[in-house]
């Protein structure tokens, strides 16, 4: 086929505890390489006042552009053709995968790209498809290091250089098989956590989709058996899991071990039979039937028998609870940041004194702030209560995004895109990332689409106007709409750098309070500094549990002794959090951190000649991808914004 997450006002180097307290805690709520010693710190400046300090060296060295006379039809062609590969084999490397991307992937219209038709079936676990995944990579990189990129077009030479940073980063996890099982059994984000999702995220379109899920559905006692089978091999490479490891595990398990009446697979499935048109009454009736059979026959025993086998799984009592207690773990976590969060940064060392000195230069202009107004006049939550009304306070964040960030490439602005909100039922809030925006595959309109929030979210004004700017405007949906009309968003979203696309997210979420939303100018500013410092704590707690080894008694007496956050819960809460999606946090972060940091750099060289609409722009069309290569390219941006002012 063709195609193509005590209030003082004393001058301490903490936030004010009053704010931090609600902010670790409501933040929580909803949301979501080889080391090289180095000291350089790129990502510097308040969120408010910060001045950028002298600029580090990019890990990417800027290219000489080629002169047109000297560029190659055939290196150019040989390029294309490479990349048109290595899209359909990512595209094509499982079912599931497949699906995310395309409705239909059959029925692709006619391009260059030639998908393989994947059976349905759930994802390979074995360590076959992990050599498979690592051998495409190796192609790649085999691949680049034959091609003169000094021949190629300029935008080849920026996906060249993507591509680059992506092999480099994906082979650093050769010899890391073992850790794959980290994540499948993590109660944060492990298979049983995730696969529900993903079934609940397959589009029912038509007759053949509802065959292709039943399917599905009979394949997870099998995925569930590899699933054991991985465990023991981990075991057996020296993987090691606590005792409240293994029983939060198996607790992840507990919502499908349910009956058939209660099971959110079950009591959801009726609704999205809604999407299949002509589905007669008797049709609907005996798809109903078999879902529930199947679930009853595949789903429930094999959840009971995983809860079972889990709960037998050796357990160990670690020194460290984090990554770095494992053999190889510290390595495995430089590979997560590295890959993932894509920062300019050079290691470990240097991102977490980067995040430090953030957090430093927020407490001095909080502190600054309480010094000049009273603390009572401030608020403390990090949003306006504009609306109690989800679509009005999504129709006003609309429009204001519509005032500071581009319209979309088709000429549509920020307001005139398709969103509405969907509150999740509770009984069915476990098959949803919540909040979040509906998924829209390539080859599917993207009108109709909706933003999903939980009923605790939907209530609360603080909440909502939070979740509504992060996942909707102007963060992921807003993001989501204006790369779909990007030529090489397909490539680059199949490939997935998490640091943008999330830090893009969070810095939607951090202006959105800066709006004309009802605030005053201090509150808003507050509400800034209190997020950000919240998210930087949290990325700092990932970091020295996952690689420098705390424990639980550090996390919290960092949290009393630094933020005088006694609350019960929230260093534990942080902590697991830590232990099960580690480097979440940090890639978060560290996204943000540079998106601002860039931000901070282009004002200051910009000065009066900077527009943030244009900016806005400019790292919307570089992204998403690795930031030092975004920096590169600021260069080159920042020159044609003086010579177009100085022109005019």
């Amino acid at each position: 086929m063709k195609q193509n997450t005590k209030a003082s006002r004393r001058m301490l180097l903490s936030v004010p505890a009053s704010i931090l307290a609600v902010s670790l805690g409501l933040g929580g709520c909803w949301s979501q390489s080889t080391e090289i010693p180095s000291e350089r710190r790129h990502l510097t400046g308040s969120e408010d006042t910060g001045k950028p300090q002298a600029k580090a060296d990019s890990p990417f060295e800027p290219e000489n552009e080629p002169q047109q006379e000297d560029l190659n039809p055939l290196a150019n062609q040989e390029f294309d053709q490479m990349t048109d590969e290595l899209y359909a084999s990512l595209v094509s490397f499982d079912y599931l995968t497949q699906r995310q991307f395309y409705q239909d992937p059959a029925a692709v219209g006619s391009g260059t790209v030639s998908l393989t038709i994947c059976d349905p079936a759930l994802p390979d676990l074995s360590e076959t498809a992990w050599e498979q995944q690592l051998e495409i990579i190796k192609s790649l990189k085999f691949q680049l290091g034959t091609l003169n990129q000094s021949q190629l077009t300029s935008q080849r030479q920026k996906l060249y250089h993507i591509l680059d940073f992506y092999a480099d980063n994906e082979l650093k996890k050769d010899g890391l098989s073992a850790f794959r099982l980290l994540s499948a059994l993590s109660p944060e984000q492990g298979l049983m956590v995730q696969i529900p999702k993903k079934l609940n995220s397959f589009s029912l379109n038509n007759r053949q989709d509802v065959e292709d899920y039943l399917t599905l559905l009979s394949d997870l006692p099998r995925l569930f058996k590899d699933l054991l089978d991985l465990c023991q091999e981990g075991v057996d490479q020296g993987l090691h899991f606590t005792e409240q490891w293994l029983k939060d595990a198996a607790s992840a398990c507990a919502p499908y071990c349910l009956t058939p009446e209660h099971n959110s697979l079950v009591t959801s499935f009726p609704d999205r039979l809604s999407q299949i048109p002509d589905l007669t009454e008797e049709e609907r009736a005996a798809y109903i039937s078999r879902n529930q059979e199947a679930v009853s026959q595949y789903v429930i025993p094999a959840y009971q028998k995983l809860n079972q086998e889990i709960r037998q799984l050796p357990i160990q009592n670690l020194e460290y609870e984090g990554l770095c207690g494992q053999t190889g773990g510290r390595e495995y976590y430089r590979y997560l940041v590295s890959r993932n969060s894509g920062t300019s940064c050079q290691d470990i060392r240097q991102l977490k004194n980067a995040i430090e000195d953030q957090l430093k230069q927020n407490t001095q202009a909080l502190n600054e702030l309480l010094k000049k107004t009273p603390e009572d006049s401030l608020g403390l939550h990090a949003a306006a209560a504009f609306s109690e009304d989800p679509d009005e306070t999504l129709s006003f964040l609309q429009k204001e995004t519509a005032k500071h960030f581009p319209a979309l490439p088709s000429g549509e602005t920020a307001a005139a895109a398709a969103l509405s909100i969907s509150v999740v039922p509770a009984e069915s809030e476990d098959l949803w990332e919540i909040p979040s925006a509906e998924t829209i595959p390539f080859d599917a309109k993207i009108s109709g689409r909706r933003l999903f929030l939980n009923q605790s979210t939907a209530a609360n004004q603080g909440h909502l106007y939070a979740a509504l700017s992060q996942a909707g405007f102007p963060g992921q949906a807003y993001r989501q709409y204006y790369a779909m009309e990007q030529s090489s968003t397909p490539l680059l979203t199949v490939l997935s750098f998490p640091g943008w696309e999330q830090g893009w997210d969070l810095y939607g979420r951090i202006y959105a309070i800066s709006f004309d939303n009802g605030l005053t100018p201090e509150a808003r500013q507050m509400a800034r500094l209190s997020l950000s410092s919240s998210k930087a704590i949290r990325a700092l707690i990932d970091i020295q549990v996952n690689y420098y080894g705390w424990g639980l008694e550090e996390v919290q007496s960092y949290l009393t002794e630094q933020y005088h956050t006694h609350e019960e819960g929230i260093a534990e809460a942080i902590y697991r959090k830590s232990l099960y999606a580690p480097a979440d946090s940090v890639i978060e972060y560290a996204g943000y951190l540079e998106l601002r940091q860039i931000k901070v750099q282009a004002q200051a060289e910009l000065g009066d000649f900077f527009d943030e609409t244009a900016f806005h722009r400019f790292l919307l069309e570089e992204g998403p991808g690795p930031f030092g290569l975004i920096r590169k390219s600021l260069k080159s941006w920042i020159l044609e914004q003086n010579l177009s002012k100085i022109g005019n």
